[in-house]
């Protein structure tokens, strides 16, 4: 019986630590599972290489002493599944470091790759945003369900600034050969 009990003692805790595992190495079940993964990524406390695409510098006065140190966030604010099919997902994952001098927010727009019965980190872009009225959000703005010669197209929008200087910037990615990129005019 004491065998039987340490036995699940150990599985629930190998379960656990790998369920919180994060790194661009992680592998998981399912698109859902990376979802979840992130969403219970806590990048102040759970150190990994993942943990520097929601860490920011401070910003302020040259003659703060805080100016510049990092500041990592203390919980992922959201985690949305933009676009999926059997080979490949979109997922883009935000938080809010808790900045002193101004609000700052981070995006990252993950690819997923599908090899050998499990989803992977093929590629992921880092975006940031701060000032008052800062934020970084992402839409699907071209499904390619019904083609399988075309990608789809995420727009990440950045929206900066505060004090009667607020703007936004915006950009549409697509990926190619497990890559993500960048679309262009032409």
């Amino acid at each position: 019986m004491k065998t039987i009990l340490l036995l699940f003692g150990l599985t629930a805790i190998a379960l656990h630590s790998s369920a919180a595992e994060f790194t661009r190495s992680t592998t998981f079940d399912s698109v859902v599972a990376f979802v979840d993964a992130a969403k219970s990524f806590q990048p102040e406390t759970h150190k990994s290489d993942l943990s520097a695409l929601f860490t920011v510098r401070e910003l302020g006065q040259p003659e703060d002493p805080k100016t510049g140190s990092l500041v990592a966030a203390k919980a992922i604010y959201s985690s949305v599944k933009l676009w999926a099919n059997e080979s490949h997902a979109l997922i883009f994952v935000t938080a809010a470091p808790p900045t002193d001098a101004t609000r700052s927010f981070v995006g990252s727009l993950f690819l997923l790759a599908h090899e050998s019965g499990s989803w992977r980190i093929a590629d992921v872009m880092r975006f940031f945003a701060a000032g008052k009225y800062a934020g970084v959000s992402a839409e699907l703005t071209a499904d390619a369900y019904r083609s399988d010669a075309m990608s789809p197209v995420i727009t990440i929008k950045e929206s900066h600034g505060g004090r009667g200087y607020a703007y936004q910037v915006s950009a549409s990615f697509t990926f190619s050969s497990s890559k993500l990129k960048r679309l262009e005019l032409e």
